[in-house]
């Protein structure tokens, strides 16, 4: 519940900070991390790991502020639960 509740934290902070620059790859980083660790169901999963996808694409194409806002939309879903 602990390793749950700092991974919260983390992406939370990731989500509120605007300081890091293309911080695309630890955004993608943080997701898989969450996913590996907690119970999130298939459909979620889907959805998530697709706008994760969607994000990455945008990142290595040059448009960081695209995949930034693709990533923290997965990011405010698992957040979510939904």
């Amino acid at each position: 519940m602990l390793r749950l509740a700092g991974t919260f934290c983390a992406v939370s902070l990731v989500l509120a900070t605007s300081a890091f620059a293309a911080h695309c790859p630890m955004d993608a980083a943080a997701i898989d991390a969450y996913l590996a660790r907690a119970e999130v169901s298939d459909p979620l999963k889907t959805q998530v790991n697709a706008l994760k996808d969607e994000g990455m694409v945008l990142h290595a194409e040059g448009k960081h502020r695209e995949s930034e806002a693709k990533l923290a939309e997965a990011m405010r879903m698992l957040l979510n639960g939904q």
